[in-house]
């Protein structure tokens, strides 16, 4: 049984991934304040450090504008799921940046 320690959120917003000085488009999974799972074309390894922004929409962050959420973190688990490449990572820092 996997335990989280963080409530996950089912949102699929579009994100983009930056890894050993490559930039990858991906789409989210899930959220949570801990971690974001997310399906990438691209291979990755456990461990390697990320960074990557989502943009949450104005409607989910009760605003006029769309908030930048920039984070830095590493990648807990690779795996495939319905023939998709998908990716666990853990979010190690992050600020939100409104534009």
């Amino acid at each position: 049984m996997e335990l989280r320690n963080a409530v996950r959120f089912p949102l699929h917003l579009p994100l983009r991934v930056k890894s050993n000085h490559e930039q990858h488009a991906a789409e989210t999974a899930d959220i949570s304040a801990a971690g974001v799972m997310f399906y990438l074309e691209t291979e990755l390894d456990v461990g390697a450090p990320l960074e990557f922004s989502i943009v949450l929409p104005p409607e989910m962050v009760g605003g006029a504008e769309p908030v930048h959420v920039k984070c830095i973190g590493r990648v807990a688990r690779v795996f495939r799921e319905d023939g998709r490449r998908g990716v666990a990572a853990i979010i190690d820092e992050y600020c939100f940046e409104r534009e």
